[in-house]
This record gives C-alpha cells, sequence and structure tokens, in this order.
C-alpha cells in the first residue's frame, strides 16, 4: 500500500504501453507535481522520454509528427477544451491519452470529434489524482477549502475526486466513518460513498472489499497541532524553508552556490532524506557529521590515483561518488541553514514554551513565561502571535485568563492587525465551540481507564521537552485499534459493518479535511511501525506549515459572522 510506488507504476505503465521510440510527456499543472514529486526528470527520461511540455503553456510550434505525445493530465474543463484544440491541430505523429481520474463519456465524445486526423492511439483512466509525499502520505494541495462551515466553490469535487482516486488505485473498498460534529466530514464521506457506488466497475480484484476504513476528520477539531514548531528533519525543513512539490529554494542563502539554489527534497528521489527524515534536530546533525566523515575518506582515497588499476576504479565509481558529493552539498547547505534560523529566531526557547502550554496545566507559569517571550525583540512577531493563539486555546475559559494582557503586549510591539484579526478568527475556526474532542484533556473522565490513560498522558515515550505533544490524530488511532472509537462521535456513512470490520480495520485511510501536519505524518509512521497488523495511510487538502495554517484559517473564516473576542 505504498502511494509512492502506485503513482511510479502509473507512469511506468503509460510509458511501456506506448510504442518503442522517442516521446513527449505533455501534463498540466498538477499532474506535473504529482509526477515530479515521485520520479526525477532524468530517471523518466531515460525511459524514451524526450521533452517535457504543460498543456496550458504550449503554442503552436513546429510540427514534430517524428514524436509520440503521451498526455498525462486531471479530466477537467479546461484541460478537456486544451486537448479539444490541440487534436484539431495536432503537432505530433501519435496521442497516448492518461486521465487522472474518472473522465465523463461526453468528454470521450469531445476528443474523438476532434481526432479527425486520427491521431490518438489510447484513451485510459489512471487514477493518480493525488501527490504521493511518502508511502504513507498524500496531499491535494488545496490551501483554500472551506468557507466558513461550508465546502468552498469546487472544492467539494476536489477532494472527493482526490480521495476517491486514492480508494481506486489502492484497489480497496471501505466502510466510511466521518466526525460528527462536522458538516463537511459528513457531505464528503456521503459523496465520496456515492462515487464509490456510481464507479464500483473499476474495482477488479476480488480481494478489493475487504478489511478497510476510510475515516474522515476536520481540521478544526485540533487547531493546536498546525501551530507548533516541529523538530524533525521534514518537519523542520517544511516550516523553515517551504516545500513546494518536493522541491525547497535556498536562493535566499548566503553565499549558496547556483546549482543549490533550488534542491529536491522528496524521500522518493534522495536515499538520505528518506533515512533521516524523521530524524530529530540533535540527530540530523550527527548525521550529518558523519556523512562528511565518510564522503571525506572516499575523497582522500579518490586522490590517491597511482596505477592504472587505480584510474579503473576511479573512473567505474565516478558516478556515485558524484552523488555523494551533490548529497553532502545539499543537506549540509540545508541543514546549515536550519540552524543559522534556530539560533536567529530563538525558536527553542519558543518550542519549550509551546510544548509545556499544551501539555501542561500550570496557568500562571505558562501565563509568565508568554509574556516574557512575546515582549524579548529576537522573537519574530509570528510567533508571538502564535503563542498569544495557543494561550487563547489552551487556557480558553480559565477564571484567571489574561488574554486582554497579552494582547496589549503584541500591540505595543506593533504586531500586524491581520494576527490580531486571526487570534479572534482561530477562536471560531477551532475553539472549544468547535471541537467535538476533549483536546487538552480537561473535561472529567466517564471511566477508570480514562482516568489512568489522562494521568499517564505525556509521560511515556517522551524523549524531550521539545516532543511532549501527540496529536489528537494518534489517540484517535489509537482508540480505533482498541474498538474504542464512539459511533457517535464518528458514525458510519451507510449500513455499518459487521462489529470485527467496524472494530478492527487492517487497513485504514484517513483524510483530514482542512490540512494535515507532518508532526501527524511522523505519528502515522510511527504507529505503523509500532502496529505491524494494521497499515495506516494519511491524506489532507494539503500539508500545513504554521504559515500556511493561518492562511487557511484567514480565508475559511473571512466574512463570516462571529462573535468579537472579549478581551
Amino acid at each position: 500500500m505504498s502511494l509512492v510506488q502506485v503513482i511510479k507504476n502509473y507512469v511506468t505503465r503509460m510509458i511501456k504501453e506506448s510504442e518503442p521510440g522517442y516521446k513527449i510527456m505533455l501534463m498540466d499543472k498538477e499532474t506535473t507535481s504529482f509526477v515530479s514529486v515521485v520520479l526525477g526528470m532524468s530517471e523518466v527520461m531515460r525511459q524514451e522520454v524526450y521533452m517535457f511540455e504543460r498543456l496550458d503553456q504550449t503554442s503552436s510550434g513546429e510540427n514534430m509528427s517524428y514524436l509520440k505525445c503521451l498526455v498525462f493530465v486531471r479530466p477537467t474543463r479546461e484541460n478537456i477544451d486544451l486537448l479539444v484544440r490541440e487534436l484539431q491541430r495536432p503537432r505530433y505523429g501519435t496521442y497516448y491519452i492518461y486521465f487522472s481520474n474518472v473522465v465523463s463519456k461526453s468528454d470521450v465524445k469531445l476528443l474523438a470529434e476532434a481526432d479527425e486526423q486520427e491521431v490518438v492511439r489510447e484513451v485510459q483512466e489512471l487514477y493518480a489524482d493525488y501527490q504521493a509525499l511518502s508511502p504513507h502520505l498524500f496531499s491535494l494541495n488545496m490551501l483554500t477549502h472551506s468557507q466558513g462551515l461550508k465546502w468552498a466553490s469546487g472544492a467539494l469535487q476536489r477532494t472527493v475526486q482526490g480521495v476517491a482516486a486514492v480508494l481506486f488505485s489502492l484497489q480497496v473498498l471501505p466502510s466510511i466513518r466521518y466526525q460528527n460534529n462536522s458538516e463537511m466530514a459528513r457531505v464528503l464521506a456521503e459523496n465520496v460513498r456515492q462515487t464509490i457506488l456510481n464507479e464500483s466497475s473499476l474495482y477488479n480484484s476480488p480481494d478489493a472489499e475487504g478489511n478497510t476504513l476510510l475515516l474522515i476528520l476536520d481540521r478544526r477539531d485540533d487547531a493546536v497541532t498546525p501551530l507548533l514548531h516541529q523538530w524533525t528533519y521534514e518537519a523542520m525543513v517544511h516550516e523553515l524553508l517551504g516545500v513546494a512539490s518536493g522541491r525547497v529554494s535556498l536562493a535566499h542563502v548566503a553565499g549558496v552556490a547556483d546549482d543549490l539554489k533550488e534542491v529536491v527534497m522528496s524521500p522518493a528521489q534522495d536515499e538520505f532524506y528518506a533515512q533521516s527524515m524523521y530524524l530529530n534536530y540533535g540527530e540530523i546533525g550527527q548525521t550529518i557529521k558523519d556523512l562528511m566523515e565518510e564522503y571525506q575518506k572516499r575523497l582522500s582515497k579518490q586522490q590517491k590515483v597511482e596505477s592504472i588499476s587505480d584510474m579503473k576504479h576511479f573512473v567505474e565509481s565516478y558516478p556515485q561518488f558524484k552523488k555523494m558529493s551533490g548529497t553532502v552539498s545539499k543537506h549540509v547547505t540545508v541543514v546549515g541553514e536550519l540552524s543559522r534560523l534556530v539560533g536567529s529566531h530563538t525558536l527553542l526557547a519558543i518550542s519549550e514554551c509551546q510544548q509545556e502550554l499544551v501539555c501542561g496545566s500550570d496557568h500562571s507559569a505558562n501565563l509568565q513565561r508568554i509574556r516574557q517571550l512575546v515582549t524579548d525583540p529576537r522573537v519574530r512577531e509570528v510567533d508571538a502571535a502564535i503563542l498569544v493563539m495557543l494561550y487563547a486555546l489552551r487556557h480558553e475559559g480559565h477564571p484567571n485568563t489574561d488574554l486582554k494582557g497579552l494582547v496589549s503586549a503584541l500591540n505595543k510591539r506593533n504586531v500586524s492587525d491581520r494576527y490580531l484579526k486571526l487570534l479572534s478568527s482561530l477562536m471560531e475556526f477551532g475553539g472549544a465551540r468547535a471541537r467535538q474532542s476533549d483536546l487538552f484533556g480537561t473535561q472529567l473522565p466517564q471511566d477508570v481507564s480514562a482516568i489512568r490513560k489522562r494521568f499517564f498522558k505525556g509521560l511515556k515515550g517522551v524523549d524531550n521537552v521539545y516532543t511532549q505533544h501527540k496529536p489528537l490524530l494518534l489517540e484517535t488511532l489509537e482508540d480505533l485499534m482498541r474498538g474504542r472509537l464512539r459511533e457517535g462521535a464518528f458514525p458510519f456513512c451507510g449500513n455499518s459493518p459487521s462489529q470485527m470490520t467496524a472494530s478492527r480495520p487492517q487497513h485504514v485511510v484517513v483524510f483530514v479535511v482542512g490540512g494535515a501536519t507532518y508532526e501527524e505524518s511522523l505519528a502515522v509512521h510511527q504507529f505503523n511501525v509500532k502496529n505491524t497488523n494494521v497499515r495506516v495511510i494519511l491524506g489532507g487538502s494539503t500539508l500545513h506549515s504554521s504559515s500556511s495554517f493561518l492562511s487557511s484559517v484567514e480565508a475559511a473564516m473571512e466574512g463570516v459572522p462571529g462573535k468579537t473576542l472579549r478581551l
């Protein structure tokens, strides 16, 4: 059930099913990102792919009828219109058209009518309509998904298509459960179920209908996790540098070499990154040191070319040596920039405060520490604002809350009005009234086992003060596998399956409406390692950093009437 391998297999299938000879790949913006995250363009080009073009950026250039054209696009109205135009004046000898999802018969008819020169050899559906970021993680790259409590225009359809494509590509026919207090989750569940019923013929495997669950959650139930600084290599790169389609821009780094201004940071294309992405900040520093030492050893050996045999060995090992050199240069540069940002923005102190705030219960100590950091000039205004946001979420309704004083401190340091408005929006989006869960463990437990769990929560398996927090998703998965996920809180969509299937699924696809995070991805990875009898896949509207999450809250709550925060 590796999503990366699924997409790779689809691309390989596209290339191999066409006639031998040089080909061009014609893709749209989204399918380009789907392919580029899992396969390097050089890797695709080794399979007789001569060139890549974007369907939305083509012009009536020279006729290249000697080339075959592999078209891989989403079945959107825009793409169908562009393909019709392409086929009316074909530039290539033959066309093999692959859609990333289900395409309507009427659209296929339009293409057939446009193909007057009969250049189309194949039209197929491949269900690769999502970005596979790792074997267990996918994203739909949708930053804006809602308008208040309802789906934004076009967002529901795109989400249904993406989630259904994951299920079709994995050939799993799941039971569906959703978060009960989320109207958006319910609507998505019903639409995905209807899509599965309408396209039941796509399941050609006798094992498709098995012990699988699709669990649909809402980001509003846990607005804390996306705001916290994380310390795994993967999460730090995303939070501090930004990752787009598996690529990171380092153009802003002083003195960076030209070939390092944009680097690939995708586990499917970088073996060292795949092995290091879940290491924490301290571990990655030592791992980079070990990599450097290994490189220096090999370098010293390469410099001792004293015989014909040495020359032969050098020529044979040069490609591998050059690859290792590039790996060392890239990761030393990335980790160096991460280290600079951590130090200059006092992120360790901020992270420690965040963790104590959301995991601890000492209101007075939390308040005092936040006051110190909010007034510290070394702390960025965004970090100061997020600390106040976390305080507002954590101590909402506390009798001694001093949110007014913290907001006053933000005003004194001239924090942007945007963050003050976001504070109110965030409380409407993910405050206590918006949540179904007991996010902070403040409600009175109903039984002895819950009391025991509450007392020991945060103590077991905690490495250090920076990793105390565990996302709500992990608790939900643990309840699910123990058969304790209440049907009242997470009802089934359609008929409930048998009790065994309902409580002990072997495959779980979790989709978070509003976006998932790399902390949740880490939790799922660790859960899969620990529980070998179940496989969990995580997806979301997008993969959030703190800044993208705040932007999505801002977009969702814009123009939505709500209560003004009382300060």
